[in-house]
């Protein structure tokens, strides 16, 4: 009875666990839309151009990268609980931090440590995930990343109502850093502990990660990390690029293209984010009854498809088709490759969520620049025809290196 007892125990603390990661992924989404409103008043308030302001934004996403490294081994060593704990402390003040700069260099001083700060929570968080979803044995983290994404749309919606009231802009911020910061120090005390211990722990450390739910491939020699994730890492490029390109350049390309009014195009982005979040929240659903390889190469034949769709649109109803297809298709690829390299190398979550992290973050930051290179000198729809044609790569990719790897990882 005893043991009972204690198993049952487990069981309710793991769950809690997960309903409190479910609200650090929120949080963070939130904290990230409510800032993101705030980024034209401060380019009015210092008088920058657009080229300065895309320098000082530059400086946030080389604070995600800097922070790369410093997450994993942090997490690794401390337990990535205690990382998201104090990285959230550091994340949320940060994002008032820019509204009162007076000069660019302190504006992209202050958006560099919100990137670096930003970062740190998102890995950590991350490598929470996997070693929850480890010892529960099914998979989580396309529902957690669908979690961020609502975070996103609730913090969007409030400052929308925020600014939409007679009451000062500036204060929004604030107000909502503090309601963010007493949540986050809330949740943060009900995730799971997961720092590795060298001694062997025993039967009554609950709060150690089980056995992971795979089965590791042998091989003669252990091979380096970077081999490894390898595979992972292109996909991981390939799908981040496909983000950061629709992310920026749908509203654009259905303007210039089909000649849609502002408001409309921005609809097509609307229909795009409903379907990530809509399909991240039943991705893992969809994970468990299917298996991660039928849902990958389905998830890329659907953003590959969105894609051609989008270029070839005659009008906008059919482009906002384009956009919802793109974005069920795009959402699971990033949770699931995270998810399915930590189950088929065994490495601890850090280390996986920081280099597929840091090559995911490089494509968001290099997908629109470079579209926007090819755009301008052969037309967006070609450039939109070109992602979709390297969106199709995920799948020879998964067919020569990966294959054998994920049948390795049990779904169930």
């Amino acid at each position: 009875m005893h043991k009972s007892q204690q198993v049952r125990s487990m069981i309710s603390q793991h769950a809690i666990a997960h309903n409190r990661c479910r609200g650090i992924f929120f949080l963070h989404g939130a904290g990230f839309a409510s800032w993101v409103p705030h980024i034209p008043l401060v380019q009015e308030k210092l008088g920058l151009n657009h080229e300065n302001l895309g320098l000082a934004l530059l400086a946030a996403a080389i604070g995600v990268i800097a922070a790369m490294p410093f997450s994993a081994r942090f997490s690794n060593r401390f337990g990535s609980n205690i990382v998201v704990k104090f990285s959230g402390l550091l994340f949320f003040p940060s994002l008032v931090a820019p509204l009162f700069m007076t000069t660019l260099p302190t504006l992209a001083a202050t958006l560099f440590v919100m990137g670096f700060c930003a970062a740190l929570m998102d890995i950590a968080m991350n490598a929470n995930g996997v070693s929850l979803e480890r010892i529960r044995g099914k998979s989580i983290l396309s529902g957690l990343h669908g979690f961020w994404s609502l975070g996103g749309f609730c913090g969007a919606g409030f400052a929308t109502l925020w600014f939409a009231l007679p009451l000062s802009k500036t204060v929004h911020l604030p107000v909502s850093v503090i309601m963010l910061l007493a949540t986050h120090w809330y949740l943060q005390r009900g995730l799971l502990s997961d720092r590795v211990h060298p001694a062997t722990s025993g039967p009554d450390n609950i709060s150690q990660p089980a056995s992971p739910p795979y089965k590791q491939p042998k091989t003669g020699t252990e091979r380096p990390i970077f081999w490894l994730l390898l595979p992972f890492g292109i996909c991981a490029f390939i799908g981040q690029f496909g983000e950061g390109v629709i992310t920026d350049w749908v509203t654009v390309l259905m303007i210039r293209a089909l000649d849609t009014p502002v408001s409309v195009a921005a609809a097509g982005f609307a229909f795009y984010s409903a379907a990530m979040a809509i399909t991240r929240l039943s991705g893992d659903w969809l994970v468990m009854q299917l298996g991660r390889a039928p849902v990958l190469i389905a998830s890329c034949g659907l953003a590959t498809t969105g894609y051609l769709i989008i270029a070839l649109s005659p009008h906008y109803l059919i482009s906002w088709l384009g956009c919802f297809i793109a974005g069920t298709g795009l959402a699971v690829i990033l949770p699931l490759l995270i998810s399915s390299a930590a189950a088929s190398t065994g490495k601890s979550g850090g280390t996986v969520v920081a280099t597929i992290a840091a090559i995911g973050y490089t494509a968001l930051m290099a997908g629109p620049p470079v579209i926007g290179a090819v755009g301008e000198r052969y037309g967006l729809i070609n450039a939109f025809l070109l992602v979709a044609g390297f969106l199709s790569l995920i799948i020879p990719v998964y067919l020569t290196s990966m294959r054998k790897r994920l049948k390795t990882v049990r779904n169930s």
